[in-house]
């Protein structure tokens, strides 16, 4: 039974305010946090500002009192996430959540999982700079998680060092003052050495404008005919394993297009945003593959099931994922383990990130015979 909910803030990891929960119940009490993200698209649910979330919490907060804990989502969908606010709405469930399985949600998810991602880490990227977004590296031959950590750590310090540069993004990728396909180069050598995998997240909505994808170090105006083959020559040069947000968040032909015409990951986040009635139509159109999931881009964790449900499904992969504005919340390792997701989008340098693959490493001690979760295909 819920005893008491308390509102805090904390500053996420881009230095802004955001939501924190403490929700006591006979067990104790449990904390959960709201990321927030620079890049929306726009079919997540909508966030309230904390002004507002902090005058309607006393009125918001006494329909959820005395009631059990398991009944958190349902209270919120009767409420409206719109009227609650969705970066309010995702803490309250994932506090709720953690209170039921006693701060074990990947047990409560799947009790007999036994198998942990592998993290997907960005090294570098632009963000919202008319660039690709991120440059990514998944250790895919590590044999434990430690050691997947330990590679994706290694690439990006010394991709640090072959760019000379100190300067990092929101994600503590690298910035760099070369072009992406410089960038590329460098990225793709130097994991070589380490046997991991090469992905990039075009974020292509963040590029799209009047018909055009414009590439700012590129100098390049692209329309769709000319973005679709760009992606193919970047696909097969590179041989990239995982491609997300290829073209804009509304353009379920070419994302279909490009699904059937190459042999990798084409991952949907922008256009899906975790949203079940997106993916239906994804799935209807054959757009993807493969899909991001944020948590806070639906509201709760409920929602958040249904939309792996109808991904697992279709046979879509499943790849969790961090926001830019990241707290130290762990929950999203959890979600991870629990739904079996191959790959854990958690970035690698900063306090947010390493909390994340901290909570990795301890779920993978606990497990008496462990694995890591294998890409199903494309490797």
């Amino acid at each position: 039974m819920i005893k008491d909910i308390r509102l805090g803030w904390v500053y996420n990891s881009s230095k802004e305010k955001t939501i924190k929960i403490f929700l006591k119940t006979h067990k104790g009490t449990f904390v959960a946090s709201a990321p927030s993200g620079k890049s929306k698209g726009k079919y997540e649910t909508k966030n309230l500002d904390l002004k507002t979330i902090f005058k309607n919490f006393p009125k918001i907060k006494k329909k959820f009192l005395k009631e059990n804990e398991k009944n958190i989502d349902n209270i919120i969908e009767k409420i409206g996430i719109e009227e609650i606010g969705s970066n309010l709405s995702i803490a309250l469930s994932i506090a709720g959540l953690k209170a039921v399985s006693n701060n074990e949600a990947y047990k409560f998810l799947n009790p007999i999982t036994r198998g942990v991602p592998y993290p997907l880490g960005n090294v570098m990227g632009e963000w919202l700079n008319k660039s690709i977004q991120e440059f990514l590296v998944a250790p895919l031959k590590a044999e434990n998680i430690e050691q997947a950590i330990k590679t994706n750590k290694t690439i990006w310090e010394e991709v640090g060092r072959e760019l000379k540069t100190r300067k990092k993004n929101r994600e503590g990728g690298w910035v760099s003052k070369y072009d992406d396909i410089k960038n590329l180069d460098i990225v793709t050598k130097i994991a070589e050495q380490y046997e991991a995998a090469v992905g990039i997240d075009i974020a292509a909505s963040s590029l799209y404008k009047d018909g055009k994808y414009f590439y700012k170090k590129l100098k390049k105006k692209l329309d769709d005919k000319e973005q679709m083959e760009f992606v193919i020559d970047l696909i097969k040069t590179y041989k990239l394993f995982y491609i997300e947000d290829p073209f804009h968040e509304e353009d379920f032909t070419n994302f279909s297009k490009l699904t059937k015409k190459v042999k990798c990951f084409i991952v949907g986040d922008d256009i899906f945003a975790t949203n079940e009635r997106r993916l239906e139509l994804g799935i209807e159109n054959g757009s993807s593959n493969s899909i991001i999931i944020k948590p806070n881009q639906t509201g709760t964790v409920s929602r958040t099931i249904k939309t792996v449900s109808e991904a697992t499904k279709a046979k879509y992969t499943i790849i969790v994922s961090h926001r830019s504005g990241e707290t130290l919340d762990t929950f999203i390792s959890d979600l991870a383990v629990g739904i079996e997701s191959p790959l854990l989008k958690c970035g690698i340098y900063g306090k947010e990130r390493v909390a994340k693959l901290k909570r990795l490493v301890e779920i993978w001690n606990f497990f008496e015979n462990p694995i890591m979760n294998k890409p199903k295909v494309f490797i």
